[in-house]
């Protein structure tokens, strides 16, 4: 859509409050370069299980309030469209938009955490951007986006996305397992996490992710080859610090995986914790490296 109307933010009415507050979860589509707001916390998980990366907590906005905010979605595009002017929503259900219900609600009374509006006039998908960031509204601006002026208003800041599990350790400090005795490493594929273990006792957990139908091989290994990287052009990805356990050398200890570029493939590593490979033993970037670094070949592997 080439124009919207502009937004006029309605008066403060007076006998109307704000309810309460509700996190609202900002994720981005780097496929189509979309940015998506949400309070529903299934839509955050299900969108980022399909590839969309979470951009943490954009604003927090009213539970309820006398000002609701519209939602709408072009299908042609692949676009949603947030806006609290109902002739704005009405002009574009009649340019052929579905209108989606009320989204969230824009604060009544709180003036504290106003909502930006900017408007990329060269995007087909991803033309608006919402932001409580002042300085991301400049920058914008800057780089020749239009400013909007202000959307609506929260009641609350926003918070920054905490690192996704597959870009951190699994637990706390790693131990040197070049000077571990009587190491052992145990994969349980009920529990989709990897235990290493010194004699009896488990030293350090990983979360992980083993193949699905069963493809992981069940028995007594022990670890063998090691590299930086590789790419498996049939399957479609690769993957970083990747260990092999004989005598099969076929499977695998190795980082979620990456693509054709050697980028991290984010739809899959969300999935980490639950089968998802075609055999191999997934582990969270530097989870994996520390086994391509650390794990001594011939160390004894269970999987079970």
């Amino acid at each position: 859509m080439a124009a919207f109307m502009a937004v006029l933010l309605p008066p403060i009415p007076q006998a109307s409050a704000d309810e309460g507050s509700r996190d609202m979860y900002r994720l981005y589509n780097p496929n189509s370069g979309e940015h998506f707001y949400t309070a529903d916390s299934n839509e955050r998980d299900h969108l980022t299980g399909v590839g969309w990366v979470y951009e943490g907590i954009g604003w927090r906005a009213p539970v309820q309030s006398s000002v609701p905010v519209y939602r709408l979605y072009n299908s042609n595009a692949g676009d949603h469209h947030y806006t609290l002017n109902s002739y704005e929503r009405d002009m574009l259900v009649s340019k052929g938009w579905r209108y989606e219900g009320i989204g969230w609600y824009s604060s009544d009374t709180n003036r504290s955490y106003p909502l930006y509006r900017q408007y990329n006039p060269n995007a087909k998908a991803g033309a608006h951007n919402y932001t409580l960031n002042s300085n991301e509204k400049d920058m914008l601006v800057r780089a020749g986006w239009h400013d909007e002026g202000l959307a609506w208003y929260g009641v609350g800041p926003g918070e920054g996305a905490p690192v996704p599990q597959y870009q951190r350790p699994s637990g706390g400090t790693y131990p040197n397992l070049s000077v571990t005795p009587n190491l052992s490493i145990n994969v349980s594929i009920a529990d989709q996490r990897v235990y290493v273990k010194s004699g009896s006792n488990v030293i350090y957990t990983l979360i992980a992710s083993t193949g699905v139908n069963n493809a992981t091989p069940r028995g007594t290994f022990r670890i063998g080859n090691r590299g930086s990287s590789f790419y498996n052009a049939r399957e479609g990805m690769g993957a970083n610090y990747w260990v092999a356990f004989e005598p099969t050398n076929t499977y695998l200890f190795h980082s979620v995986p990456t693509n054709s570029s050697g980028q991290y493939i984010v739809s899959e590593g969300y999935k980490l914790g639950q089968p998802a490979s075609h055999g191999c033993v997934r582990l969270s970037i530097p989870d994996a490296q520390w086994f391509y670094q650390q794990l001594p070949s011939g160390t004894v592997v269970h999987i079970f």
